[in-house]
């Protein structure tokens, strides 16, 4: 069985580069298809076999935000080799419409559907576009939801990476899917540690992220906040914080391991599609305050690991978080509860779909 990957691009590290990165240790020989490879700010990927569109050739600083109309036929124009038995493909957005020969399954494991496009779009529309340009963007954003549909229709297996997702690949494709959550490598995280004075933060710091309420939350309290992570919201989450929260910009994975296993707990006031960094917290022995939302309420169950609030609200991660410090969590408990989420586990269940998927053949 040949295999080939895809993914959207490779700009910043997140949760979506940290599935492909464990496709690819899986399947070492396999060509990777993507729109494009921002080797300065990504690094390289060495020994990859990359294959990039021709939108690589038009990536310059933040260029990736301007190119959004042109995702689909850069997919389109993005072929895979016709020798490929099962491509899998790494998704949030156009990727999955990648050409593909006749024979070729697709397996596609998706981080969420397309956001901007479906949940998001009021959102991306208020965020990211300037009011002038709304009426425009929003005939756009209409198109692409139709194109959308129509990759997503030619996918032969879906993979959720949360039940949170699976429901929305329901809501929007009207497809079904089978949650495996992201790889996450337990025995990498230690939770052996003395317990410092401070909580953490992780994450990008953009405004669907709610840094927002962990700072507000936080300098109410006075207790030590450590915001890690990088982002356009950085300046005015700055300027609301009291001088108890400290910005660490971004952290390697080395320094975040260290920062979790040093942690007196890890605060998530996202709605996010699964959130992997609260299984990182847990597999180092901190409890996790989130956000019962999305992929969070997945992971955090209320009293035994952590604490989930209600509403994205300061003043209840605030009461949440004096909770938490008042409950006795046991870190060797806590660290337990993240192997239901270990990366062997992720690697068994994605390599048996895909044997399945290529025993089937073309759906």
């Amino acid at each position: 069985m040949k295999v080939a990957l895809a993914h959207e691009y490779f700009v910043t590290h997140g949760g979506a580069e940290r599935v492909v990165e464990t496709l690819h240790d899986m399947w070492p020989e396999a060509p990777v298809y993507t729109f494009f490879h921002d080797r300065a700010r990504y690094g390289p990927l060495a020994g990859w076999k990359l294959r990039t569109s021709y939108l690589q050739r038009l990536l310059i600083g933040e260029s990736h935000r301007l190119l959004l109309p042109l995702y689909p036929n850069a997919a389109r124009a993005l072929r895979v080799g016709a020798d490929a038995d099962v491509l899998i493909v790494s998704t949030s957005a156009f990727i999955k419409g990648i050409s593909v020969a006749e024979r070729t399954v697709e397996v596609a494991y998706c981080h969420s559907p397309t956001r901007f496009l479906w949940d998001w779009s009021d959102r991306y529309l208020r965020e990211e576009v300037p009011v002038p340009l709304h009426g425009v963007v929003r005939d756009l954003l209409a198109r692409l939801r139709e194109t959308d549909r129509a990759s997503a229709s030619r996918v032969d297996r879906w993979v959720a990476n949360s039940r949170t997702v699976a429901e929305r690949i329901h809501r929007y494709y009207e497809r079904d899917s089978e949650v495996v959550y992201p790889p996450i490598d337990v025995e990498a995280f230690r939770c052996d540690r003395e317990r410092g004075d401070f909580w953490m933060f992780v994450g990008r710091l953009s405004a669907y992220k709610r840094a927002d309420v962990a700072v507000r939350a936080f300098t109410e309290l006075g207790m030590r906040l450590l915001v890690v992570g990088e982002g356009r919201e950085r300046g005015a989450l700055e300027r609301l914080a009291g001088e108890n929260v400290v910005f660490t910009g971004r952290a390697d994975d080395a320094t975040l391991r260290d920062l979790l296993a040093s942690a007196r707990g890890l605060v998530f006031p996202a709605e996010d599609d699964f959130g992997m960094v609260c299984v990182e917290a847990l597999a180092s022995g901190a409890p996790v305050v989130a956000l019962a939302a999305g992929g969070a309420a997945e992971i955090v169950q209320d009293g035994q690991n952590g604490v989930l609030v209600e509403v994205p609200e300061p003043r209840a991660f605030a009461e949440a978080v004096e909770g938490a410090e008042r409950t006795r969590f046991d870190p060797t408990t806590l660290r337990d509860s993240a192997r239901r989420f270990d990366v062997s586990r992720f690697r068994e269940r994605v390599r048996a779909i895909v044997e399945e998927a290529h025993r089937k053949g073309r759906a």
